[in-house]
């Protein structure tokens, strides 16, 4: 019996195998939030230039995250695995050993593959898993990713308040390194591309290639976005220092779309983008990507700030990655709600329900944030309304497109989320540093910007969500009328 055949008959090993990979990109971005202060003050630079140690891996991830779903499409899905996993304990290395902000950045950097491993992951569970069971791991897998970030914060929090910031990054080196074990011991070798369509509705298709231009232009693009949002403020909206990056962005992004267009092997296919499930599956993950991220950053952030500025609790590190409990907590509750509600509601009724959560936390925030328990009631909001959404999207996105692109994808919408959380990061950084006090730490006014912000985006979704279910119902109810 050949090595799939073994697979096969084991396929809880291999769920196993993949939930504990797609946990790496848990792991990795709960290294940021608690820790942007605590580098902040060891390296003497604003908390607007810390966050760069968020955004630095949201931008990696990025590129990364399409070239992986590629060839997670095709028959070298193994090997893209563990170079994706060698990268992000390299980074994690490099960033344990790091003596300056320099170092600390390039290592962040190399970790950003971890970004691509949920997709990854998803598509690797279509091609291994029976059928009937891909909606079931699809949903295992989204829902354990958001329950690991409520758990891996304390514990992140805890060895940086005990030791030093950097043994965090070695806590990631021990997470990720057994990845590498797992993927050579259970997961099967790469095959040749099916001899046809037909041949294997789980084999790959064919050798799928990187686009190498194409992610160029989408990471420059990105980069000069993300420069201006971060740096705004401080350059000024309309200086030339500002306007510049900004008209870069302006040209590579839409240079990035005609691309695509043309390209061979494109980074995705320009039609899966007009689909309409894909397309309110990318909208969704780009906004409330964005909207979501803020809510966890902010909040590590507001937790540490000490009793005399007026609102802040003054929690260590650990207690305040212990604020993030209520997200595991959120998330188990949420795949529970999403398997017996979807039947009722539909995948496009649940949407509107996850954001309507995210925007309520948001509001909530904006009016009560001084006392502990309004932080961790909006990290249970939180951990419901967005595992509701990330484990509803990606069940879109395999409804509505073919087997052999599902990767592909399934990153691109992850691309999108990274992004979109990318921008929240630079754009919590920008608006605290505009706020910034005498001390150094931002003013209770710049956290209410930054909720206020992040409510009112979400709320502009959600309006969108609720026009698309009404769409749907309407059609529905057409279709059943006689004649």
């Amino acid at each position: 019996m050949d090595m799939g055949g073994r697979v096969l008959k084991r396929p809880n090993a291999v769920l196993l195998l993949l939930v504990y990979c797609g946990l790496s990109n848990t792991v990795i971005s709960s290294l940021g939030g608690l820790l942007v202060p605590s580098i902040a003050r060891t390296h003497h630079v604003p908390v607007s230039t810390a966050q760069w140690v968020l955004t630095v891996n949201l931008l990696a991830g990025v590129v990364t995250t399409p070239v992986l779903g590629r060839l997670a499409d095709g028959c070298r899905s193994r090997r893209a695995l563990l170079a994706a996993l060698v990268l992000v304990v390299s980074g994690s290395v490099l960033a344990a050993m790091a003596g300056g902000l320099p170092q600390l950045l390039i290592g962040r950097a190399l970790q950003g593959p971890a970004c691509g491993m949920l997709p990854m992951t998803i598509a690797l569970a279509h091609r291994h898993l029976a059928p009937a069971r891909v909606p079931e791991g699809i949903v295992v897998l989204t829902v354990a990713a958001a329950t690991g970030s409520g758990i891996s914060y304390p514990l992140t929090g805890l060895i940086a308040d005990c030791l030093d910031y950097h043994w965090a990054f070695w806590f990631a080196v021990a997470f990720v390194a057994p990845a590498v074990a797992g993927v050579l011991l259970i997961l099967p070798p790469d095959k040749g591309p099916a001899a046809d369509r037909g041949a294997d509705a789980g084999a790959p298709s064919g050798f799928k290639r990187a686009d190498p231009v194409g992610a160029v232009l989408l990471t420059a693009g990105l980069a000069c976005l993300l420069l201006v949002v971060s740096k705004g403020s401080s350059w000024g909206w309309t200086s030339v220092a500002a306007l510049g990056p900004l008209a870069g962005s302006a040209a590579l992004i839409p240079a990035w779309a005609w691309w695509e267009r043309r390209a061979a092997q494109p980074l995705i296919r320009p039609d899966l983008l007009l689909l309409p499930d894909v397309l309110l599956a990318n909208i969704t993950a780009v906004v409330l990507g964005a909207t979501t991220f803020v809510g966890y950053s902010a909040i590590g952030m507001l937790a540490q700030v000490p009793p005399g500025s007026g609102y802040g609790l003054g929690l260590s590190v650990f207690t305040a990655g212990c604020v993030m409990l209520p997200l595991s907590a959120g998330s188990q509750l949420a795949g529970r709600l999403t398997r017996r509600l979807t039947a009722r509601m539909g995948h496009h009724g649940m949407l509107p329900l996850g954001g309507a959560l995210v925007a309520g936390a948001n509001a909530g925030l904006v009016v009560h944030h001084d006392r502990l328990w309004h932080l961790l009631l909006a990290m249970l909001a939180f951990g419901v309304g967005s595992s509701i959404i990330w484990a509803v999207v990606p069940t879109l996105i395999h409804t509505a497109v073919p087997g052999d692109d599902l990767g592909t994808a399934t990153s691109f919408n992850h691309v999108l989320r990274v992004a979109g959380s990318a921008i929240g990061s630079a754009a919590t950084g920008a608006i605290l540093d505009a706020y910034a006090s005498s001390d150094g730490f931002p003013t209770e006014e710049g956290y209410v910007a930054v909720f206020s912000v992040s409510a009112i985006s979400c709320t502009a979704v959600l309006l969108g969500l609720l026009g698309r279910v009404l769409a749907e119902r309407r059609r529905a109810e057409g279709s059943q009328l006689p004649g």
